[in-house]
């Protein structure tokens, strides 16, 4: 299973952070104490959603204006839709991102 150990701080609060893996690319984003992090492709058309814009807890995609529910990874825009979410555990001042 591969993981991303880091720091918290390299997480800003408020933007769209990109981290690479390998071939994986990853969005995590942090906001009102809480991390998130997705796969950093739209589910429509594969655009980067770390090129995209947040406004609250909802991350629009730049590429169609898609926007999901960082909450819950749904798309407001498409119910039938969803981000792949992944596993962050955060411990102390370290974030540690787990996938399949």
């Amino acid at each position: 299973m591969p993981k991303i150990d880091l720091e918290r701080s390299e997480i800003p609060s408020g933007t769209l952070v990109r981290l690479n893996h390998g071939e994986t690319s990853i969005v995590v984003i942090r906001t009102n104490g809480k991390v998130n992090a997705f796969l950093n492709r739209c589910p429509h058309a594969h655009w980067p959603l770390s090129e995209g814009a947040l406004t609250g807890q909802v991350l629009e995609c730049l590429g169609h204006g898609w926007r999901f529910d960082l909450g819950t990874g749904e798309c407001l825009t498409v119910p039938s839709c969803a981000l792949k979410r992944l596993a962050v555990t955060v411990t102390k001042h370290r974030l540690h991102i787990e996938w399949d």
